[in-house]
């Protein structure tokens, strides 16, 4: 199943006036939120965040899941770094991550990797959590 048939909901974003475009996708859960940052092959990631009603849902200070390329830094809890990891990995991964209700679907909170989120200047985005009937 794919991105999109899950009910991401898709936003579309410049690093500057000239840069490439920052695709990301946000898929809502009751307690926390899936995002999947598409830049280039070394900006991609995907990240499980909790919310909360002042947090920005794309500059996450903390996670319960990340994945992406870390050429620079270790994946957050651990001494991993990845490298050579391509978008179809990161969204692989993202759309294996059990539900958030399931075992092992919602780890323990954790700090974000610098650079986690979309990059650049723009004005904070906030994301409603609606009840799932």
């Amino acid at each position: 199943m794919t991105a999109s048939k899950r009910g991401y909901v898709w936003h579309r974003f410049r690093d500057d006036r000239h840069g490439p475009e920052v695709l990301a996708g946000v898929f809502g859960w009751d307690n926390c939120t899936d995002v999947l940052v598409l830049a280039d092959e070394k900006g991609t990631h995907a990240y499980r965040a909790p919310v909360a009603p002042t947090s920005d849902v794309f500059a996450p200070t903390q996670v319960h899941w990340w994945y992406g390329r870390s050429d620079d830094a270790a994946l957050p809890g651990t001494d991993k770094v990845l490298r050579g990891v391509t978008m179809v990995w990161v969204l692989r991964a993202l759309l294996t991550l059990p539900d958030p209700g399931e075992p092992g679907g919602l780890p323990s909170v954790m700090p974000a990797l610098k650079g986690t989120g979309v990059p650049g200047d723009r004005v904070p985005v906030r994301i409603r959590t609606w009840p799932r009937h």
